[in-house]
């Protein structure tokens, strides 16, 4: 919020109250909790409650806004593919397809914090780990946090290590209107890595929504 200037609000897992950061009435970002920390628990009854706060709590359409699933790859978390045709084909696109599938699925390997070591290091693609557990300790060898991003350089590294990832897969190519062909890809990619190797390579799409929203824009060189 504080780089780009939008007003956040957050309902955290376990609260009743949103939690304000920022004060921005035109650009507003709406940090959903489910009730627990698993993709399972995203039912329709769910979602239902969450947009009707939404609604009655701050006059916002979720049918009119880009909607985003930022998740960790907890691989014990689920059997094998179970997340494959349920969630990452079926949420691809976050204004909705021809379906009604509103959302698009956000995967992080192996957990959202790949997100903060993509912000400051090199080819971060190149790093394995198992879970997000793996990962905490070269996390904390960096002494890098969430409140650490303080610039759009930051964010623009990020994405240019997304893409770095994304081409060590040969997934390169993707289509912003037509993304689902990429996420799918790099779901098969690192399932398979995983299955053979036993670990999935450090990468977050985290900055899909950044490139969805314009708030970062590719430009040809």
């Amino acid at each position: 919020s504080d780089i780009l200037g939008y007003e956040v609000q957050e309902l955290r897992r376990g609260c009743d109250e949103f939690i304000g950061h920022g004060s921005n009435p035109h650009f507003r970002v709406f940090a959903l909790n489910l009730p627990k920390n698993q993709l399972t628990q995203m039912t329709a009854e769910v979602m239902d409650e969450l947009f009707r706060r939404l609604i009655e709590e701050f006059g916002i359409k979720p049918e009119d806004c880009p909607i985003f699933f930022l998740y960790d790859r907890d691989y014990l978390s689920y059997r094998p593919n179970e997340l494959r045709g349920k969630y990452v084909k079926r949420y691809t696109d976050p204004y909705g397809d021809e379906e009604g599938n509103q959302g698009q699925l956000l995967l992080s390997y192996p957990a959202v914090e790949s997100y903060l070591l993509s912000c400051i290091q090199e080819n971060v693609f190149r790093q394995s780990f198992f879970l997000g557990k793996d990962l905490k300790p070269e996390l904390a060898r960096t002494n890098f946090s969430e409140e650490s991003i303080d610039t759009e350089d930051y964010l623009i590294h990020a994405a240019i290590e997304m893409d770095k990832g994304l081409e060590s897969f040969g997934l390169e190519e993707y289509n912003l209107d037509a993304l689902a062909p990429t996420l799918l890809g790099i779901y098969d990619a690192q399932q398979q890595k995983c299955k053979t190797e036993g670990t999935f390579s450090l990468l977050s799409l985290i900055s899909m929504a950044l490139l969805e929203l314009g708030i970062i824009v590719e430009c040809d060189e």
